[in-house]
């Protein structure tokens, strides 16, 4: 893999946010009850969709489900107590820290399996799919943690628990799972219907990445926006890559792992610092700064992870 089919898959990506950016402020789509709408749209129906409809139908006989877990779930650990250690120099209070927890270590479900599929066609998908599953119910636990154990957010085991086994991308995968490990896949009846609700999933999902990226003042958040920035973008793929290798994951999958644990923070930390209590300002600075640095630095860890991981 050279930089050439990375910049082609960064490129409708690219190309889709940029399009959701403008298409927010032309008349007729500025109202914003459209765009949550569309959100929720993608979030709860069509990428639960995709998920199940991948993992269904994926072989994981040739991914090493243990050590590719351990492989993304160990550097994100790692990364969220390194976060927690030095609250006090990169954040200037709790709300703040808990945004800069979540940028440190969510991603873009959506970014993530458009790459995984552009990179590396239909195997890259399914192995995105699994990815997600991994990583999606990690990620929420933890961010979910930072809000209760600083108690900046009124949650509760039962409400975390509840968070999780209600998330509509965890049901998406659990249920393509067992769809799965049955062996009753995906029939050709239910494939008619789902397939064109998992196409849409991903240009319309992207399409909303860029109608909610708002502009921000570095100056306001400067210290937490390039700290999490740096580890989100940086500190954490540098961690996972030396954890895929040392584990020695199969080419594909780590790579589809390195996407994953490489890409902008998610616009679903914005809705969770609102509801629970952080710094939703914050949050959406980091979404729209990462959204944007990511493109430089995608593309040299991935090569950096070619050469690594072979």
């Amino acid at each position: 893999m050279s930089l050439v089919p990375i910049l082609l898959a960064l490129l409708p990506v690219t190309a889709l946010i940029a399009f959701g950016l403008v298409l927010k402020r032309l008349p007729g789509f500025r109202n914003p009850e459209f765009w949550s709408g569309a959100e929720r749209l993608a979030y709860y129906c069509l990428l639960p969709v995709l998920l199940f409809t991948s993992v269904a139908e994926v072989d994981v006989a040739h991914v090493p489900l243990a050590r590719l877990a351990a492989a993304l779930v160990i550097p994100t650990v790692i990364v969220s107590l390194g976060i927690v250690l030095a609250r006090r120099v990169i954040a200037r209070d709790l709300p703040a820290f808990t945004s800069v927890l979540q940028g440190g270590i969510r991603f873009n479900t959506y970014i993530g399996l458009s790459l995984a599929g552009s990179l590396f066609g239909s195997e890259g998908s399914a192995v995105a799919a699994i990815v997600a599953a991994i990583l999606v119910p990690t990620v929420n636990v933890i961010s979910s943690l930072g809000f209760e154990f600083l108690r900046t957010g009124p949650t509760s085991l039962l409400a975390l628990i509840k968070a999780i086994v209600t998330n509509p991308l965890v049901l998406g995968c659990v249920a393509g799972a067992a769809a799965n490990i049955t062996g009753l896949g995906l029939p050709d009846v239910a494939a008619t219907v789902l397939d064109p609700l998992a196409a849409a999933s991903l240009p319309i999902g992207l399409l909303c990445v860029g109608a909610g990226l708002q502009t921000f003042s570095m100056r306001a958040h400067a210290r937490a926006i390039i700290a999490s920035t740096l580890i989100k973008l940086l500190v954490l793929p540098g961690l996972s890559l030396t954890a895929l290798a040392i584990l020695d994951i199969p080419t594909v999958p780590a790579l589809v792992g390195l996407i994953f644990q490489s890409i902008a923070t998610a616009s679903s930390g914005y809705v969770m610092a609102r509801q629970l209590g952080g710094d939703a300002k914050l949050m959406a600075a980091l979404i729209a700064g990462q959204t944007v640095v990511m493109l430089l630095t995608l593309p040299i860890v991935l090569l950096i992870g070619q050469s690594v991981l072979g």
